[in-house]
């Protein structure tokens, strides 16, 4: 489930729900640190679709492509294997070329936090892996869910 949630001054953020799988942990039933990657991951495939933007369209009809240029994780608690997760998610920057997004986890029953992070991508040429200026229409595309 993807809900928006916003104060009533504050762009939305978005919150994704998911499960911590079987596959996320390590044999003791803890998320194993990288399996915060594939969180923040589905949190921003549905953010870029709130925005009217899957990355089907992003690539395909927009020929925008945004590998990843930097990411940072900080934990701060263990979540549990099945464990209900909320992952939220919005646009921290946009920069000429770069977008960044902020990731925070809460165990979804009590919001307990479990991590924080961010993921900056840039748009490229894709043949050439060259930095290009995000075209403007996806900017504002993206604005809704800026911080």
């Amino acid at each position: 489930m993807n809900t928006p949630i916003s104060a009533s001054s504050t762009p939305p953020l978005l919150e994704v729900r998911e499960r911590v799988r079987w596959g996320d942990c390590d044999a003791t039933g803890i998320i194993y640190y990288g399996a915060y990657i594939r969180l923040f991951q589905v949190a921003e495939e549905e953010l870029l679709r709130a925005c009217g933007l899957p990355f089907a369209e992003l690539r395909l009809d927009r020929n925008v492509w945004i590998p990843r240029k930097a990411l940072q994780a900080e934990f701060h608690s263990p979540a549990q294997l099945d464990e209900e997760v909320a992952v939220t998610a919005f646009f921290s920057r946009l920069g000429e070329s770069s977008i960044t997004m902020q990731f925070e986890v809460y165990r979804a029953s009590d919001r307990k936090h479990r991590a924080s992070g961010t993921l900056t991508v840039v748009n490229v040429d894709k043949p050439s892996m060259t930095k290009r200026p995000l075209p403007d229409d996806v900017r504002r595309m993206l604005l809704p869910y800026t911080r």
